[in-house]
């Protein structure tokens, strides 16, 4: 069996992959940190710079909306930042970037299934006087509004999905698949002493991954779906930036909005009204992407195929890791 020193090589195993959930004193952390006091705590300190933001907004003469919309951004990026940082997104969006690089080549095939026909739709869009209005007369801050329903959207179509794929590699992980999963890990040894004794073996088969360390694996997924998705999003912007720069003239957006088109900046080369109608757009077009990748079954097991193995590792090493430390508690106790 492990010492405590491999435990702790275990752990920092765990932070690696971005699985910081599984350590144990990161849970507990977690936890403390989902108290209904702590929240609360910080729902008041999100709500007072919001409000801050909408007064200061009201005496700029901003009208209401576009000042409710500003309290509502900032009590939204407070609530984000203070949720990054207790849920370790920084340490999981690293493994999720590097899996996404070794991945890039799932990118392409679904680029070129989804891009053509959305592209064809789409444009028709972009040259539509009512969606240069629509986005054009959102306040900046209301249109990322739209932008954040977009992402829950998508968040919602892949749920699911994400959640049945967790049970289905979780089912497999037992007998010799445990060993497997472990191999090139530090407890690569220990899942083989734990085979090699039935009443250990039976006590890890009945080990199961509690809500919060689903939730690590959740994210992990979502994070990794996300930076794809976000790569061809940017395509699309970057298409109707160019093709809006080229073909749409500032005399036909002032024909379509009722006003010159506004720059920021000084070297005027992209409208203030372009980039709001191409950010509209790649928003919806990223929720498209999402909902191909559900239903694209060639996608869905290519994507779930690749990842299936960091799946199945993470939850094996799991699994030995529990039964090691209450190994060794138990041996303290002795």
């Amino acid at each position: 069996m492990l010492t405590t020193n491999d435990v702790a090589k275990c752990e920092a195993w765990f932070d690696s992959h971005g699985l910081p959930y599984f350590v144990e004193a990161g849970h507990e952390a977690i936890q403390r940190a989902l108290v209904p006091r702590i929240v609360g705590l910080w729902a008041v300190l999100a709500v007072a710079p919001a409000v801050l933001v909408t007064v200061v907004a009201l005496n700029l003469d901003a009208g209401v909306g576009e000042a409710v919309a500003a309290g509502l951004l900032t009590a939204a990026v407070v609530a984000l930042g203070r949720a990054v940082r207790v849920f370790r997104v920084g340490r999981i969006g690293r493994w999720a970037l590097a899996h996404a690089w070794e991945n890039r080549s799932l990118i392409g095939p679904l680029a070129t299934r989804a891009l053509p026909f959305l592209l064809l739709f789409i444009t028709f869009l972009f040259i539509n006087t009512e969606v240069w209005q629509v986005s054009s007369a959102l306040p900046r801050p209301l249109l990322w509004v739209c932008v954040g329903i977009f992402a829950l959207l998508a968040v919602a179509f892949l749920a699911p999905s994400f959640r049945s794929e967790i049970e289905r590699v979780g089912a497999e992980v037992e007998g010799e698949m445990l060993a497997a999963t472990c191999v090139g890990t530090p407890v690569a040894s220990a899942a083989r002493e734990i085979l090699a004794e039935p009443h250990l073996a039976t006590e890890v088969a009945g080990i199961r991954l509690p809500p919060l360390q689903r939730r690590n694996l959740m994210l992990m997924l979502f994070i990794a779906q996300a930076i794809q998705m976000l790569s061809l999003v940017l395509i699309v912007f970057g298409f109707f930036v160019v093709f809006g720069s080229i073909a749409i003239r500032p005399s036909v957006i002032e024909a379509w909005v009722g006003s010159e088109p506004h720059y920021t900046g000084p070297f005027h080369l992209v409208s203030d009204e372009l980039f709001s109608v191409a950010i509209f757009l790649s928003a919806f077009a990223g929720l498209y992407f999402t909902v191909q990748a559900v239903i694209d079954q060639n996608y869905r097991r290519e994507f779930f195929t690749r990842i299936q193995d960091d799946l199945q590792r993470a939850m094996g090493v799991r699994k030995v890791y529990v039964a090691l430390r209450a190994h060794l508690a138990a041996d303290r106790g002795a």
